[in-house]
């Protein structure tokens, strides 16, 4: 369960912007400072830990610099947007983001594992797809009604929702797979 702790600095965002965008914003920036720091001491930085504090970090700087900026109304596509970006990249270089998730799961004789990274390569190309499809849905949804929140809310929930059933029946089938060819 601890993984969920990656997901603290888009709960503060989500939970505090409703307050003031600003206040959702420096507090993810926080959340995500302490969560990346935290890593740092556990000598286990991963991808998606420190691609959040940036997003986070460099929104922040934003929102402090300039306090009225419009830069609001397109933060749900610019974090998909990241989000998806990071996603691709790290199956880019074969190192799927999903494995620093996957390996707080399975013991460490099946961290390099073929099957083990292919089923994180499948994982993290299913994120990606979400990701990259909440992105584009949402910036065609600012694009064109810039105040429509329930259909940017529905986006975004199934932009997290869908890959979330998906990778998590993908995810249970592998491991079901992986112990029958164990026994």
């Amino acid at each position: 369960m601890n993984y969920v702790r990656g997901f603290a600095p888009w709960l503060c965002y989500a939970a505090l912007s409703s307050v003031d965008w600003r206040l959702g914003m420096c507090a993810a920036a926080l959340a995500a400072l302490l969560l990346l720091a935290g890593q740092a001491r556990a000598r286990r930085i991963d991808l998606l830990g420190a691609a959040t504090c940036a997003f986070f970090v460099v929104m922040a700087g934003i929102v402090l610099a300039d306090p009225a900026s419009e830069l609001h109304r397109w933060t749900c596509a610019l974090a998909n947007g990241t989000l998806a970006g990071v996603a691709a990249a790290s199956l880019a270089v074969r190192r799927p983001f999903t494995l620093a998730i996957a390996r707080t799961q399975v013991p460490r004789e099946f961290w390099h594992a073929p099957r083990f990274i292919q089923v994180n390569m499948v994982l993290t190309a299913i994120w990606a797809a979400g990701f990259t499809t909440a992105a584009i849905v949402c910036a065609l949804i600012i694009r064109y009604d810039h105040a429509a929140t329930v259909p940017l809310v529905l986006a975004q929930l199934l932009g997290f929702v869908i890959p979330f059933a998906i990778s998590g029946r993908y995810a249970s089938r592998a491991q079901a797979a992986a112990r029958q060819a164990r026994a």
